[in-house]
C-alpha cells in the first residue's frame, strides 16, 4: 500500500516542552475520500457505497499498520480511539500515530463510535505557524511554549483541569492574536496577549490551520467557556506573581 508518513503537532511545529509532549505522527494511505462523503454521518454513511469502500480501505490499512508496529515494538503498541499508541520505553517519548486517508488537501480518519469522519489539516497548521512566526519576528513559537508552561503549572497546582486547555487550542488561540502584540520580552507578550484575549470576541477565531473554526459542537472542538476559563486562570496566575 502506497503511503506517506510525517510528523504533526508540537514536535513538528517546534513548540514542544521537554518531557511534556507525545510525538504525534500521521500515516496516510494514498486513497482519496471525497469531501461529500466525509461530511456524511450516522445512517447516511451506511447507505453510501463510497463511504463503505473508504472505510474498508482504512480498516485494512490500520490493521496492517498495527501488525507492522507490533512486530517491531511488541506489546508497547496499542490501538486507541483515534490513533495507534506507542508507549515510552523502546523510544524516548510516547507516540501517537493517526492512520488516515487523503481528503482534498487535508486528511481524514473515521470515528466508529460516533459514526462519522473527521477531516483535519496538519500540513496547513504547520505552514500557517511558520508564516505567523515570521510575521511576529520569531516570537510566536516561544509564546506558545510560555503559555503551555504556564498551563502546566496551573494543572500541577489544580487551578486548571488536565484536559481543559489542549496544546493545539492554545496555539490556535494565540494564532488569532494580532502580530504586534508579540513583544520583544516574554513578560510584555504575556500581559498584552492576555489583555487582548480578555476583550476579544472569541467566537470567530479560526484554528492555526486557517481552515476551520476553533469553537464548535463536535467532540474534537473547543468551547468558548473552556477558552475563557483558561484566559481567566492565566490572568489570575499573573496577578499572583506580580
Amino acid at each position: 500500500m502506497k503511503h506517506d508518513l510525517f510528523l504533526q503537532g508540537s514536535y513538528k511545529s517546534d513548540t514542544n516542552l521537554r518531557r511534556d509532549s507525545d510525538v504525534d505522527a500521521v500515516i496516510q494511505l494514498s486513497y482519496r475520500i471525497r469531501p461529500r462523503v466525509a461530511a456524511l454521518s450516522g445512517a447516511q454513511l451506511q447507505e453510501d457505497a463510497s463511504h463503505l469502500a473508504a472505510q474498508e480501505r482504512l480498516v485494512s490499512f490500520q490493521r496492517n499498520t498495527l501488525k507492522a508496529m507490533q512486530a517491531k515494538y511488541g506489546d508497547s503498541v496499542t490501538s486507541g480511539r483515534k490513533s495507534l499508541k506507542l508507549a515510552r520505553g523502546k523510544i524516548p517519548a510516547s507516540a501517537d500515530l493517526v492512520v488516515t486517508l487523503k481528503c482534498e488537501d487535508g486528511l481524514a480518519f473515521y470515528l466508529s463510535d460516533e459514526r462519522r469522519w473527521v477531516v483535519s489539516y496538519p500540513q496547513q497548521h504547520h505552514q500557517q505557524g511558520v508564516k505567523k512566526e515570521k510575521a511576529t519576528d520569531q516570537r510566536f513559537k516561544r509564546a506558545i511554549r510560555m503559555f503551555k508552561a504556564a498551563r502546566n503549572h496551573l494543572v500541577r497546582n489544580e487551578a486548571l483541569g488536565e484536559k481543559a486547555a489542549p496544546s493545539y487550542f492554545i496555539a490556535s488561540l494565540l494564532y488569532n492574536v494580532p502580530n504586534h502584540l508579540f513583544r520583544q520580552t516574554l513578560t510584555s507578550t504575556y500581559v498584552d496577549t492576555l489583555g487582548w484575549l480578555e476583550r476579544a470576541g472569541l467566537i470567530d477565531f479560526v484554528c492555526q490551520n486557517g481552515r476551520v473554526p476553533v469553537f464548535g459542537e463536535r467532540s474534537e472542538d473547543w468551547t468558548t467557556d473552556s477558552a475563557l476559563a483558561f484566559v481567566k486562570a492565566m490572568a489570575q496566575l499573573w496577578d499572583s506573581w506580580r
